[in-house]
């Protein structure tokens, strides 16, 4: 096979591919880490391939995080760990989490079998460097998000899991426009405590200030998203069935 043919056709199943996986995966059952420049070699001497096609290959692999140098494991084996298996699932299935609430999911629920803090970091650590997820900072929050979700669709999930962000957003998408004053009455929590979020919505261009009078309205760009979020979450809250908000309402 030409290095053209080898390039153009280079996926994580191309056969050639999974080969140097396997001899990868070799290199550190005898290294205990990935040596890149040992795959390399033998590689070339057990698969007879072009020079350019076997470091495309390589650093295929290297970009997807299917390999890491100095590792001792390949992307499939990272979530062979139960732990970090069951990390990664809860992650996936509660989107938008902060690290607290990681910690207090993961390590009450394994019975202690979690260990420390410290622990449960390098288990997200593990799962960062191979890109199963990422964290993105929010304020004073380190959020974790599958690696394939958009930062903004995931901080969207992080807003609205605290319930006076949520109130106040379906506030918004019931009606057109707002005042400040009218979302204070209408949630009913401290003035400085909706001020603070509303501030923190425009920061993040959820809502914006609509003309002279200063009202408060969603950004358009973001209501379908939001919406669609709030209904994604409302499966697992009851108590987000209960707010009332018409989406046929609002800009």
């Amino acid at each position: 096979m030409s290095n053209l043919n080898l390039t153009l056709s280079l996926t994580l199943n191309h056969p050639s591919v999974q080969r140097v996986i396997e001899i990868a995966k070799e290199v550190i059952n005898n290294k205990k880490v990935l040596d890149t420049e040992l795959l390399y070699t033998l590689a070339k001497r057990q698969l007879k391939l072009p020079r350019k096609g076997l470091l495309n290959i390589i650093q295929l692999l290297i970009n997807k995080k299917v390999l890491v140098e100095g590792s001792k494991y390949t992307r499939d084996d990272v979530l062979n760990n139960r732990y970090r298996f069951k990390l990664y699932s809860f992650l996936t299935s509660n989107l938008g989490v902060h690290f607290s609430t990681i910690r207090k999911q993961i390590i009450t629920d394994s019975s202690g079998n979690m260990g420390s803090s410290g622990q449960l970091i390098w288990h997200l650590e593990m799962l960062i460097k191979f890109n199963y997820i990422k964290k993105i900072k929010i304020k004073n929050y380190t959020v974790f998000l599958p690696y394939e979700i958009d930062d903004e669709i995931g901080l969207i999930y992080f807003i609205l899991r605290d319930e006076i962000y949520l109130k106040i957003i379906s506030l918004l998408i019931s009606n057109e426009k707002l005042k400040r004053s009218e979302v204070h009455k209408l949630v009913n929590e401290k003035r400085e405590t909706i001020y603070y979020r509303i501030n923190n919505l425009i920061e993040f261009n959820i809502i914006k200030l609509n003309g002279d009078n200063n009202s408060l309205v969603l950004n358009s760009r973001k209501k379908d998203d939001l919406i669609s979020i709030i209904k994604t979450l409302s499966q697992n809250k009851p108590q987000i069935k209960k707010l009332n908000f018409n989406n046929e309402k609002g800009g």
